[in-house]
């Protein structure tokens, strides 16, 4: 009787469960290099450097594994949850959240610093006065990079 129980909850609980995500090798590496460019741009720019934000981190993982696993490239999936809704799923209350994504061909630093640099919105979001933390992650899927930093401030 235990088994067929376990069974069902399982059957029930398996569409919830998170699929398995790639980070490129070195990945760690990729995100601590990528966190250390953007507080030097702050910094730069007369801003504070942002501190590493674990709920963040997570919110942006869970998203560079989405669009890695799904094949797509957006800041919401059709039907899927919106940034403020993931921060919120990884237990970050938020006054301000922005975000900024990119895809690069190879893992390089450089080359995804370069789009959000080049880019007036995603350049914004790395020079928001209003945010204090930071989650940024990497993800690999279909012969790409995907990477996401989310910015945010508590109230």
């Amino acid at each position: 009787m235990r088994l067929i129980v376990l069974a069902v909850l399982l059957a029930f609980s398996a569409p919830t469960l998170a699929v398995a995500c790639a980070k490129p090798p070195g990945g760690a590496s990729l995100e601590t290099g990528m966190i250390q460019w953007i507080n030097q741009q702050r910094q730069a720019n007369g801003l504070n450097p942002l501190k590493q934000s674990s709920s963040l981190s997570a919110a942006a993982q869970s998203h560079a594994c989405d669009m890695a696993t799904r094949n797509y490239f957006a800041h919401q999936r059709a039907g899927g949850p919106k940034l403020g809704q993931r921060a919120k799923a990884n237990g970050y209350r938020y006054r301000v959240v922005a975000e900024n994504i990119a895809y690069t061909g190879r893992a390089n630093v450089a080359e995804a610093a370069k789009l959000w640099r080049q880019s007036p919105g995603h350049w914004a979001n790395i020079l928001k006065p209003q945010v204090r933390e930071i989650g940024l992650a990497v993800a690999s899927g279909s012969g790409k990079t995907y990477w996401v930093m989310n910015v945010g401030a508590q109230p």
